[in-house]
């Protein structure tokens, strides 16, 4: 089904462009004023109306200006490919031009204080006097044009003629001209129209570069266009059907803000986005995030993703006006108020003024069990939040050699009482040597936060998981009083067993039972159950009782009734990986049988 609506959508496309009428609405469309992206005047004049009355507007504007004098001090952004030859990319430059795009040119249109137009221009004259900007890494050349296209359209009416002909002729020679070619010629791993992150980041950043000198080339831009929202689909169909980025919570806000960037620049200009915010499960994106986000405000950091902290861009007021989703706006209104004073800001963070949603939604009952399926099947365990100790949970199936993934098929985090009893670590250094290599023998499984040894769940024989394999949801039933979901996580142990399976059921509200059943090849085999944790640990035979914060949560092993926990310290296995502290791995080995049924009871006490 989901083939058959990317095919509709391409020939639904396809029939736009080539169609003599809708290409005359096209061209006339696009013929706004400037600005013409993200921001139009009309929208100004709605942000300036609200200075005064909403507080968390106020503060980001305060904010906002604060960081505005600090950029207008510090250096230009030197091409560090100028001084170290070897340099391999220019990313963290683009990204800052970005950042300071974003915020300069904002600054001025808020306050009209030139000193802030001024020293964008100087940014913006600087970066287009760059050789290039390093089409070899696409994603440098697609957020440096993001970059410049943002401070041209914003800083048009103040900008001198000379800079606005240099800025034109940069980003047709340093950005577009280059895609025509990568559209025609270009395979399946091009970035114009790979499966990931990539895609939507580079396509993004062509068409708001197009749309932002369309006068001078139209048909250059109406064929980028053309080509951005054929390909697009590439990734997003991996958001069906549930809204979960496979590639974890990183890169699902690294997509989903570039896709709101390119949504509202197409449906603002011409008036439609060519069924990209139709497909299926992009509406739920943003819903999937809020209620998977834990009592605690965390994220479930799986993947190659870092932080646990919810992004902090507008990806949630654009998802609450476009789909009507007003719950986006009050959850994102809540990550605003606690960040907006830390200064630590990522680089479409200030668009929130311009996007901010006074929308309100009552905070809802979450069900006891809620299950999100996609290339990662996520499912979350809630007890009742006024209840004293009440669980919460959260797992996963998965396939492992996709992007960005881990050796973690069955991993869970659980917290009680705000804190968070299981982790995981998060990703590694990506210039790992092999880091990229997701074969079953890859060296990327040979780092330890990359394996299923860091990771809430089985190992057989202390073997790696196969990365070959997957997992994904056999059974579940939400409406039932005890809530189950039960994984079948077979084929990533296929040379090493028959059969595993693990079964999530909520007890109560403070109360999930873990059952694993493993069916070895012989007797001779073991398996390993294990978990990762920051707290304190206390083993005491078949229980252990994690402490932190004057907390405390408890693991039994109800069966087998032998078996016992021990501990160990958690640590990387090169000195080039990231290093680990302060973390323990909870372990219990069961054998002597082919047919293992390890239960495991989690109680907040």
């Amino acid at each position: 089904m989901r083939f058959i609506g990317l095919v509709s959508l391409f020939f639904l496309f396809s029939l736009v462009v080539n169609c003599k009428e809708t290409s005359v609405l096209f061209r006339e469309r696009m013929l706004q004023q400037h600005p013409r992206l993200l921001f139009s005047k009309q929208e100004e004049q709605r942000v300036q109306a609200l200075v005064g009355r909403e507080p968390l507007l106020d503060s980001l504007r305060a904010g906002l200006m604060k960081e505005a004098e600090r950029l207008l001090v510090v250096p230009l952004q030197e091409d560090p490919r100028m001084k170290v030859k070897q340099t391999k990319d220019i990313l963290s430059v683009s990204r800052e031009q970005v950042y300071r795009m974003v915020n300069l040119s904002l600054a001025y249109r808020l306050s009209g204080d030139k000193r802030f137009a001024e020293k964008a221009e100087k940014e913006l004259v600087h970066v287009c006097n760059y050789q290039d900007w390093d089409p070899a890494h696409y994603l440098d050349v697609a957020e440096m044009t993001t970059a410049v296209a943002i401070g041209y359209d914003w800083l048009y009416d103040v900008l001198s003629p000379v800079t606005k002909r240099l800025i034109v002729s940069s980003i047709k020679t340093k950005a577009l001209d280059l895609v025509v070619e990568e559209y025609k010629n270009g395979n399946s791993d091009s970035w114009a129209k790979r499966e990931t992150n990539w895609n939507v980041v580079c396509n993004t950043g062509m068409v708001l570069g197009a749309l932002a000198i369309e006068e001078y080339y139209p048909e250059l831009t109406q064929h980028i266009i053309g080509e951005a929202v054929k390909y697009v689909p590439n990734c997003l169909k991996h958001l069906a059907p549930d809204g979960v980025c496979y590639e974890g919570p990183a890169y699902w806000g690294y997509t989903n803000m570039y896709l709101s960037l390119l949504l509202k620049a197409l449906n603002d200009n011409l008036g439609q986005d060519f069924g990209l915010s139709e497909m299926q499960g992009v509406d739920k994106s943003v819903l999937y995030y809020m209620h998977s986000t834990s009592p605690s405000g965390k994220i479930f950091n799986f993947a190659n993703s870092g932080s646990t902290a919810p992004t902090a861009e507008p990806i949630y007021f654009y998802f609450s006006k476009a789909f009507n989703q007003p719950e986006a706006a009050s959850f994102y209104r809540k990550v605003l108020s606690e960040t907006v004073q830390s200064g630590n800001y990522f680089r479409f963070y200030f668009l929130s003024i311009p996007w901010y949603d006074t929308a309100f939604s009552a905070s809802e009952t979450l069900p006891k069990l809620n299950v999100y399926r996609g290339i990662n099947d996520i499912v979350v365990f809630n007890g009742d939040r006024n209840v004293s100790n009440s669980i919460y949970l959260i797992a996963k199936t998965g396939d492992p050699d996709m992007a960005h993934q881990q050796l973690d098929i069955g991993t869970f985090i659980v917290e009680t009482n705000g804190i968070r009893w299981t982790d995981d670590l998060g990703t590694d250094n990506y210039s790992l040597p092999g880091f990229w290599d997701y074969k079953p023998d890859g060296r990327r499984w040979t780092y330890f936060r990359n394996s299923n040894f860091s990771h809430n769940t089985l190992s057989i024989d202390n073997q790696l998981q196969n990365s070959a394999g997957m997992g994904e949801i056999k059974d579940c039933d939400d409406k039932a009083v005890r809530p189950f979901v039960t994984m079948d996580m077979s084929t990533a142990y296929q040379e090493q067993s028959r059969f595993v399976y693990r079964t999530f059921c909520l007890l109560d509200d403070t109360r999930i039972m873990i059952t694993d059943s493993v069916g070895l090849k012989n007797t001779e085999q073991s398996v390993q159950w294990s978990v990762i944790t920051s707290a304190d640990v206390e083993c005491n035979g078949n229980t252990a009782i994690l402490r932190k914060d004057g907390k405390s949560f408890s693991l039994k092993i109800e069966s087998p009734v032998n078996a016992s926990f021990t501990t160990k310290r958690a640590k990387r296995e090169t000195e080039n990986e990231k290093l680990i502290e302060g973390y323990t791995v909870l372990s219990a080995s069961v054998s002597n049988s082919t047919i293992q049924v390890i239960k495991v009871l989690l109680s907040g006490d």
